[in-house]
């Protein structure tokens, strides 16, 4: 069993994973496991630094995602003012100035989020998340086909206007649902596809969904920052938020839980767990919905992360964990514990980071700077698609960036794009493959 490094090699490490979770993470359309997977595939990671090291560096990486993230999803996802009352919250402050207030009250759920995550990770997880795990585990098929009908259901219409005859009043009230199960069904073929064929090429074992979700996400933020041309109130960049120690509590609850769920069972996001602990807690308000989120995508990301050093379980939840897991996995409780430090270390650096640079992008915001840099970005998500994958996961890109702007134009969500993921796997879980594979052709 190879040693854990000494704890100065684990303090650089981290912080230069932090350095580059920062430097990356604020930039519309760039996903650190992305950028991860390619840091891998171009350098290796023996000769950048220990392979035991590469653990710290990742979840000195990721945390610094989980926060800096904020600026991308507040400052960076513009939309037409005509849409305000179909946008996130964060895009609703945005248009309304209030820019750097949706981050602060990010940083404010971030904050409490990593202090549940940290808190849990000492006292709870070792002794509760086996037995609950072992117990919950052979039943995850059916809450997986639970949260997905669950996410057709709580569907609703979105538009103000209502059709002049019943039949456009029927299209308008069912538009977004079959949009959305139409999306959910051509992401599914695709991921199916790619999961089950030789259409990437074998090479790319931890990294051939990699464009698949570039497209889904990535591309499709990049052409609609591109193509929106939204008239912006000047950013105030003032440091108070509008809510109450209430709603704080109510929705660090709603995020911890809805981060939990999706952090130790596969599949399952974090949009995925944040919309059932939503609608258990009876979430209302924005300033509670964007708490929410802060809480939930430090606990999803860098939860999920954290549950590969914990010794008893070592769960590998995403793609982080398998890429880091490819290379080297802890294996001792004193790299859990370093883990923890790490996590807190990183989020102070990480907190500071994302305030500072939230007041100096609200003092110089336009939409003009977000097209040109969505420009550049989009060249990028190309290329880091063919260096991954090669041609075909440029086309594949392509495909997948087609259906990521049809749940725009349906106006549907766009979390229907982890069909690409879900349909695949229930369809494995369930036995079914081969037949699949004998009905589309491909086998």
């Amino acid at each position: 069993m190879m040693p854990m490094v000494p704890l100065s090699e684990v303090l650089v490490w981290s912080l230069a994973g932090v350095l580059f979770g920062s430097l990356i993470s604020w930039i519309p359309g760039f996903h650190i496991f992305n950028i991860m997977a390619l840091l891998v595939a171009v350098f290796g990671v023996g000769e950048l630094m220990p392979v035991q090291a590469f653990p710290f560096f990742a979840i000195g990486a990721i945390v610094a995602y989980a926060y800096v993230s904020a600026i991308s999803s507040v400052y960076f996802s513009v939309a037409d003012e005509s849409a305000v009352f179909l946008l996130f919250p964060t895009q609703r402050y945005l248009l309304l100035g209030r820019g750097h207030e949706a981050v602060l009250l990010y940083l404010i759920g971030a904050v409490a989020g990593t202090l549940v995550l940290v808190l849990g990770a000492l006292f709870i997880f070792p002794k509760v998340l086996p037995p609950i795990y072992q117990a919950t585990s052979p039943y995850i098929t059916y809450f997986l086909t639970a949260i997905v009908v669950f996410m057709f259901m709580s569907e609703w219409p979105k538009e103000g206007d209502r059709g002049k005859t019943p039949l456009q009043r029927l299209w308008l009230a069912w538009r977004q649902i079959l949009g959305g199960i139409l999306v959910f069904f051509l992401s599914g073929l695709l991921g199916f596809a790619v999961m089950n064929t030789n259409l990437l090429p074998s090479t790319s074992a931890y990294t051939r969904l990699t464009p698949m979700f570039i497209g889904f996400f990535g591309m499709s933020w990049v052409l609609l920052n591109i193509l929106s041309n939204p008239p912006m109130l000047p950013q105030k960049i003032d440091d108070k938020v509008e809510s109450s120690i209430y709603n704080t509590l109510k929705a660090s609850f709603g995020g911890a839980l809805g981060g939990t769920i999706a952090a130790v069972y596969p599949i399952i996001t974090g949009g995925m767990g944040a919309l059932i602990a939503g609608h258990i807690t009876s979430q209302r308000g924005d300033d509670a919905f964007i708490i929410s989120q802060g809480v939930n995508r430090v606990i999803y990301y860098v939860g999920a992360f954290t549950l590969l050093f914990l010794p008893n379980l070592r769960l590998t939840r995403g793609a982080a964990a398998w890429l880091v897991s490819s290379v080297y996995t802890p294996k001792s409780y004193a790299e859990y514990l370093a883990a923890i430090g790490v996590i807190l270390l990183s989020a102070g650096i990480s907190f500071l980071f994302t305030y500072y640079l939230s007041k100096l992008i609200a003092r110089s915001f336009t939409v003009v700077h977000i097209r040109k840099l969505s420009y550049v970005v989009a060249v990028v998500l190309i290329a880091i698609s063919y260096v991954l994958t090669g041609p075909m996961g440029v086309l594949v890109l392509f495909v997948s960036t087609a259906i990521g702007m049809m749940a725009a134009a349906f106006n549907t969500r766009r979390s229907y794009c982890l069909g690409g993921l879900v349909l695949p796997v229930l369809i494995s879980m369930t036995g079914h493959t081969g037949e699949v594979m004998r009905l589309l052709g491909l086998g």
